[in-house]
């Protein structure tokens, strides 16, 4: 053979056996962590960001909801005020002080309000005033008056009874619980893009292996047709044959390296916390395989599956929840739209004295007690306002229905696609598995063929790229079935339920 034919034969060689060199060579030092699928969605659901901004949201939601029922909570309110006046007078007026009359005026507020879930009020105040001054008509030069008053506010029309007065915060809590459920939904797509991924680098690492396959097959085949040139048993022509497709096989080898470097960033990506994160540098070996049993026996019936996706799935729940939001606005708009009719009640005592205990003792003991009742009646001509807010409100919860009924739909026709999906791949999974039998047993028959000068190598070479294709094909296959488990878990809203 010509020195110009021996380098194309050399490189190829190399390029055939780096597989094998890889394999036997000592490796780089690097970390490797060994992480099965579970232990994969466990760290991803601990460390992933956009799950935990998720919860967040639910914390501001949770807190949000506790501190609206402080619009229920006592309020007290004091002042204290001074005011000084000198005034002219005339005539008989003219007492010891000339012709003016001098005051001054000390003014005490206190009072407990309490807003109440009937949709009233209750208040309790007290008031002092103490009055100074050289009047010649009063008795005193200092005089005091206390006043103590309890006054109880209760709508009858109008934002009337607990229904309407709790609604804020009956909404308030929907939305904590609309917010957890987008937790849950956050936290289920993060196991479905984790597992996917998993899924997918451990599938990239099998066609990798099918590649190194391929690529020693297409050695052994070149080294054989050298052999037998050398031999004068064959021809050039089938070296050429064995080398081209060598190189092609080698090419695909390469191709399968860098993406399973690919997958491995992809599932980093979901596993790590920020881009500083040491796991970059980290190889990740998958320790979960392909699936082996592929029978399609964890597949429920249909109506079992639809039922269970429509109990669980978190999108459903928040469309619910949604209605629930929309009614209670709608109660807050039936309310507004009445009529305002309000009872106040009202029971004080007042007492005036020149000693400040006194008064403060005759007002407390209801020594001269003053009560009553008042009805206030309001009607807001045209009302346009609150009547076209009511008609929103009742449409916002009839468009909320017609939403749910919606999704209830596409519920079910996403649940049955899952289930096809399953039944769907673990077909092709046996499908592949037999085409990978036969895909054997033709190459065998072909190779002993060949020894019997009964076949080419070209036609050799073409069993082996069936054999090939047939095992990427089948390790495709149970990939494609275990991430079909996965997405149909997802439609039945189970997924990362267990983490």
């Amino acid at each position: 053979m010509s020195r110009a034919s021996l380098f194309p034969l050399c490189l190829l060689l190399s390029l055939g056996a780096r597989a094998q060199d890889e394999a036997e060579a000592p490796a780089p030092p690097t970390e490797i962590l060994e992480l099965g699928l579970d232990q994969a969605v466990r760290l991803a659901l601990m460390r992933n960001l956009e799950l935990e901004m998720a919860t967040v949201e639910g914390e501001v939601a949770q807190f949000d909801q506790l501190g609206s029922w402080g619009a229920f909570d006592w309020v007290f309110d004091a002042s204290a005020g001074y005011t000084d006046s000198e005034r002219e007078v005339s005539g008989f007026l003219d007492g010891a002080s000339g012709n003016s009359i001098q005051s001054n005026q000390t003014n005490y507020h206190a009072s407990l309000t309490r807003p109440l879930e009937s949709g009233g009020s209750f208040q309790a105040a007290f008031d002092r005033g103490i009055n100074r001054t050289n009047s010649i008509f009063q008795n005193e030069p200092e005089q005091t008056t206390d006043n103590l008053s309890l006054i109880y506010t209760q709508p009858l029309l109008r934002g009337a009874w607990s229904r309407r007065a709790t609604s804020e915060q009956r909404e308030s809590e929907l939305s904590w619980r609309r917010q957890l459920e987008v937790v849950r939904q956050t936290r289920q797509r993060v196991a479905q893009e984790v597992s996917d991924a998993y899924w997918d680098l451990v599938s990239a690492i099998e066609q990798l292996e099918v590649a190194r396959s391929g690529v020693e097959l297409g050695r052994s085949r070149l080294i054989r047709g050298q052999r037998e040139l050398d031999a004068g048993l064959g021809t050039e022509v089938d070296v050429v044959q064995a080398q081209a497709e060598l190189a092609t096989r080698a090419e695909s080898l390469l191709q399968a390296e860098n993406d399973v470097a690919q997958r491995q960033d992809d599932l980093r990506k979901l596993l790590s916390a920020n881009r500083e994160e040491a796991l970059w540098d980290v190889e990740i070996r998958p320790t979960t395989g392909l699936p082996v049993e592929v029978d399609g026996s964890p597949v429920p019936d249909w109506t079992t599956a639809v039922a269970t996706a429509l109990e669980r799935r978190p999108l459903l729940r928040q469309k619910r929840l949604d209605l629930e939001i929309a009614r209670e606005r709608l109660v807050r708009a039936e309310s507004d739209r009445r009529a305002g009719l309000d009872l106040e009640l009202t029971l004080s005592s007042r007492s005036v004295d020149g000693k400040g205990n006194v008064a403060f003792r005759d007002a407390t003991h209801f020594e001269f007690p003053t009560s009553g009742a008042t009805l206030t009646y309001n009607l807001p001509l045209g009302n346009r306002g609150a009547k076209y807010a009511e008609r929103a409100a009742r449409a916002r919860v009839r468009s909320a229905q017609l939403d749910i009924d919606r999704s209830e739909l596409d519920v079910v026709a996403e649940v049955r696609a899952a289930l096809r999906a399953v039944e769907f791949a673990a077909e092709q999974v046996n499908a592949t598995m037999e085409s990978l039998r036969l895909a054997r047993k033709q190459l065998e028959s072909e190779e002993a063929m060949q020894r019997h000068d009964l076949s080419t190598t070209f036609q050799v070479l073409e069993f082996q790229q069936t054999l090939i294709e047939a095992m990427s094909n089948e390790r495709t296959a149970r990939a494609g079935y275990a991430k079909a488990l996965v997405a149909l878990r997802s439609a039945q809203g189970l997924l990362a339920e267990e983490q």
